[in-house]
C-alpha cells in the first residue's frame, strides 16, 4: 500500500512465487486501469504481475505508464486458487 495526501494506491493481494512477490489486481470487468499494479511493478525487482478479471486466460507483454516493460498474466476469476500454479 502506498499513501499520499492526494491519493492511495494498493494492490488487492500478493502471492509468493519462488523468490518473487507477485502483485495481483482483481478487476470487476474485462477492462480497467491498473494504476496500483503499475506502481508496484515500477518498484519491484521483477517484471511480472497478475490480473483476475472476467475474461479468458491471456499473457501479454506490456509496459507501465513510465515505460517499464513487464508480463501481465490475465486469469479468469475462477482460477484465483491456481495463481501459484500459473506463475511458476
Amino acid at each position: 500500500m502506498r499513501g499520499k495526501k492526494q491519493s492511495n494506491a494498493e494492490v488487492d493481494f500478493i502471492v509468493q512465487s519462488g523468490q518473487y512477490i507477485i502483485p495481483v489486481e482483481v478487476k470487476s470487468g474485462k477492462s480497467g486501469t491498473l494504476r496500483s499494479l503499475h506502481q508496484f511493478v515500477e518498484r519491484s525487482n521483477h517484471p511480472f504481475a497478475v490480473r483476475l478479471y472476467a475474461g479468458p486466460v491471456d499473457k501479454v507483454q506490456t509496459s507501465t505508464p513510465a515505460s517499464k516493460p513487464y508480463t501481465l498474466l490475465n486469469l479468469p476469476y475462477f482460477l484465483a486458487g491456481k495463481i501459484r500454479d500459473y506463475t511458476e
